[in-house]
């Protein structure tokens, strides 16, 4: 399991680039840069907002590495921020991701079987459609989880809400996530 990619070496290019190394504040944007992407995008409606709030998240972490102390992973600290961005940039209930997949389908080679290339199509849309509609914490939790590979304690961090707290709106997610989709068990 991912928890902070490697997060020795990450407190080490924080510590550098408090110091004002720009080339380890560089290296934390390409190692961090892809995953803030994909939890923008799928919490957000519009696709060019998405790399607005990236870049944002990482402008304020640029101002604030100098008030980063460490008590929290670096990938943490920065989806703290990530998550705040997201929250600033459309204060609505109910964010709708855009049309991009957090799975892509299998590839459709000559050997592929029709019926399993379809069936994994079907699956992928119904799976992607069932993400849309839950609630937006439900769905930030359940990226973090599923896809991100981050803790309950790191997502509640991310999150403001304790780790129990999270816990339980990945239970919920979960759960929806599975009556939704009973058809394909």
């Amino acid at each position: 399991m991912l928890v902070d990619a490697d997060p020795v070496d990450d407190r080490g290019l924080a510590a550098a680039a408090r110091a004002g190394d720009v080339e380890a504040f560089e290296e934390l944007v390409r190692r961090h840069g892809p995953s803030l992407y994909r939890f923008a995008r799928r919490m957000m409606r519009d696709g060019d907002a998405v790399n607005d709030v990236v870049q944002e998240t990482f402008v304020a972490a640029w101002r604030q590495i100098a008030t980063f102390r460490g008590d929290s992973g670096v990938r943490t600290w920065l989806f703290t921020i990530c998550s705040r961005k997201v929250v600033d940039s459309h204060r609505v209930k109910r964010a709708v991701p855009i049309d991009d997949r957090l799975i892509e389908p299998v590839s459709q080679d000559v050997d592929s079987n029709p019926f399993a290339v379809a069936s994994n199509t079907a699956f992928l849309e119904a799976m992607e459609a069932a993400l849309a509609e839950l609630p937006p914490r439900q769905r930030a939790v359940w990226t973090l989880r599923e896809v991100e590979q981050l803790t309950f304690p790191q997502i509640g961090t991310i999150l403001e809400m304790s780790a129990d707290g999270a816990r339980g709106h990945h239970h919920r997610a979960r759960a929806t996530l599975q009556q939704r989709l009973r058809q394909w068990r």
